[in-house]
């Protein structure tokens, strides 16, 4: 029987989601808090030797060009688009282009930010072999996935890999669950998925670690946040770590595609 698997992503994206509360914020300050949050997030990872996949907007890398590089040279790099608000067909072409310069590595998946809908057309004339632009679950005011497969399947050529949710009920096992759900709760959710589909994949945000007091953002987006958030992040990455092996999604896509 094959090792279970720990899919652990992050939407390396500017810090915009006060604009949708009416707090619009600069640019660099957006890259800023993401970056702050960012430095955190990769000493936690570095300290437990783990590996993951980040979604990189363009926008970010270019903003942020060595320290997207030097996280390149660790964990894998994929496309979160070119800009995290705004959409054109001609963004995941562009923004693979601008992350393979700027990490001299090839790009092998992409996400849509806010798990936006994309055609599978334009990730494979891009050269993309994944997409992880699912989010199986019912989110009020942004998506219905509940008639989506839960697990990692093929269109064509094309792998697509959601972010876990449960058997049967679909509880979700991203951000938004993580930081809403009792700990112990959590973790069994996250058992149980494991348990059934050999592996789970996990997303979050370098944002949500920084501190998120002062950006008027309602408590079930920014509480916890920060030290506390990061914490409470390194308990359940021990645990999961003694229950499964971390990979990138681009290894996970190639062994599944190989099959």
């Amino acid at each position: 029987m094959r090792d279970p698997l720990a899919l652990l992503s992050f939407d390396l994206e500017e810090f915009d989601i006060p604009n949708e509360f009416q707090r619009a914020l600069p640019k660099p300050e957006q890259i800023e808090v993401t970056l702050a949050g960012l430095r955190r997030l990769t000493a936690l990872l570095a300290d437990r030797k783990i590996v993951s996949t980040f979604f990189s907007t363009a926008v970010l890398a270019m903003n942020a060009p060595q320290e997207v590089r030097e996280l390149g040279q660790i964990h894998e790099i994929a496309s979160h688009g070119y800009a995290h608000t705004g959409f054109f067909p001609s963004d995941p072409h562009r923004s693979k282009k601008v992350l393979e310069e700027i990490t001299n590595k090839r790009v092998f998946g992409y996400r849509s930010p806010r798990f936006r809908p994309v055609a599978d057309r334009l990730l494979r004339e891009a050269g993309y072999t994944y997409n992880s632009s699912e989010n199986p679950i019912f989110l009020p005011g942004r998506y219905c996935g509940l008639f989506s497969p839960r697990k990692a399947y093929r269109k064509g050529d094309l792998l697509r890999i959601p972010v876990s949710v449960s058997p049967l009920v679909r509880f979700p096992c991203f951000w938004l669950a993580f930081k809403n759900t009792p700990p112990p709760l959590f973790r069994a959710v996250a058992a149980w998925t494991l348990a059934e589909g050999g592996y789970l994949h996990l997303v979050f945000h370098p944002w949500e670690f920084t501190d998120l007091a002062g950006y008027g953002l309602p408590r079930w987006i920014s509480l916890p946040c920060g030290q506390e958030l990061l914490d409470r992040l390194a308990s359940f990455l021990d645990w999961l770590g003694a229950r499964a092996r971390f990979t990138t999604l681009a290894d996970f896509s190639a062994a599944f595609l190989a099959q």
